[in-house]
């Protein structure tokens, strides 16, 4: 019971906040405890979760607002090309292979 109320009250929380609720499970053994403990204890926890979630909304929203949004969408388009892209055998053997500096 106290697993499935901590997941619920995890869920509101990160829904309030516009937070991933990956990052709210991440608080899941703490809000377990609170829904076990005692009323000041519980609520001592909960705001510490909650604080927790908050802050990352606000950290999320400066780093969304330090972009334009054509940067946002530069960054999404070059993103999209790269996550199929298939580097070339050489690519990984980079760094391994000397350089040339040219005539010395």
């Amino acid at each position: 019971m106290a697993r499935v109320e901590a997941r619920r009250l995890i869920a509101q929380m990160c829904n309030r906040f516009r937070v991933p609720l990956e990052f709210g499970r991440r608080m899941q053994a703490l809000v377990e405890k609170a829904v076990a403990s005692e009323p000041e204890k519980r609520r001592l926890l909960l705001e510490l979760v909650e604080r927790s979630i908050a802050e990352e909304a606000r950290r999320v929203e400066r780093e969304r607002s330090a972009d334009s949004p054509e940067d946002r969408r530069a960054l999404s388009s070059v993103a999209a090309v790269l996550h199929g892209w298939i580097p070339p055998g050489w690519f990984e053997r980079w760094d391994d292979e000397p350089r040339h500096l040219g005539p010395a």
